[in-house]
């Protein structure tokens, strides 16, 4: 999906299949979540992950995969770990054939945990952030530069109800891609929160508008969302697809509570198997969406 460039390359010995480590450098030129791009990376070329999960290291927080590939004497394994700088990916491969892991092992988790990069910028963003905002009830929430977000009108019925469209369009500004909505809904009291009944309502939302969910949603993980643990208010979230004229997509829900505001967010964007970029593009911008949603005065 990227350009990714060779920084260093480091051989065990010329043995078939010896213990190598390769550390790369990808640039990229919008926000996608590092872990969901390694995911994808490793599955597009062959690789079965075993193991995924983010680790705290003495430079940062990283992200690390395990994979298995082939079989028998012939099988590989592959522990990658990625970190972002700025719109830069830096990746720490280790490779070596199966009979080789258990001797190479502590060698290669030396090397991820070791990585430093020298003159970080200091950001993981990608891109450059904007700020939309709704009102009535108010909030605000930041978004990459390379979608556009607009206020929805007012709710006829004079509901306490306010909601941000945020949209990433082609090059021409002609095909919509991917959508999210962000939607407030105020009660007068702070209420328990019943997630089934906003997901069911979430479905009907959606019925309105012509999109179809197909059974088999499911419940995000925190292996799912990993970033939902250091969200305010998180109530939970779902997976799953719609069916949008004859094209199937890719859905997700996700609920949180500020004071007696609900908040809503449904995320539409193509499936992997169909835009890979895109999907990235879009599980990035309901994350970012979700970390940096305020209630304004």
């Amino acid at each position: 999906m990227f350009q990714t460039s060779g920084l260093g390359f480091f051989a065990g010995s010329a043995e078939a299949d010896a213990p190598v480590i390769a550390v790369t450098v990808t640039a990229v030129a919008f926000e996608v979540p590092v872990d969901a791009w390694l995911r994808m990376s490793l599955a597009s070329e062959g690789w079965q992950i075993v193991s995924a999960r983010w680790f705290p290291g003495p430079n940062g927080l990283f992200f690390e995969a395990t994979g298995l590939r082939g079989e028998g004497e012939r099988q590989q394994v592959r522990r990658s770990s990625v970190r972002a700088d700025g719109n830069l990916i830096f990746s720490v491969n280790c490779l070596c054939g199966r009979r080789h892991w258990d001797a190479a092992k502590e060698i290669f988790w030396t090397a991820h945990v070791t990585f430093e990069l020298l003159g970080s910028t200091g950001t993981t963003r990608m891109e450059l952030w904007a700020k939309a905002a709704a009102s009535a009830p108010n909030f605000s929430l930041a978004h990459p530069m390379s979608w556009s977000a607009e206020a929805a009108p007012a709710e006829p019925s004079g509901d306490h109800v306010s909601a941000l469209h945020v949209r990433l369009a082609d090059a021409k500004g002609e095909v919509l891609l991917a959508y999210l909505q962000v939607k407030a809904s105020e009660d007068s009291v702070k209420t328990s929160a019943d997630l089934p009944a906003l997901s069911a309502a979430s479905a009907t939302q959606l019925r309105r508008a012509g999109v179809i969910p197909v059974p088999g949603e499911r419940e995000l993980s925190d292996d799912d969302d990993p970033r939902a643990l250091g969200v305010e208010g998180w109530l939970g979230g779902f997976a799953g697809q719609a069916r949008m004229g004859g094209a199937v997509v890719s859905s997700r829900f996700g609920y949180l509570q500020r004071d007696n505001v609900t908040f809503s967010l449904a995320l539409l964007n193509p499936t992997p198997a169909d835009d890979s970029l895109t999907s990235l593009r879009a599980l990035r911008v309901f994350e970012i969406a979700r970390a940096t949603l305020r209630l304004e005065a």
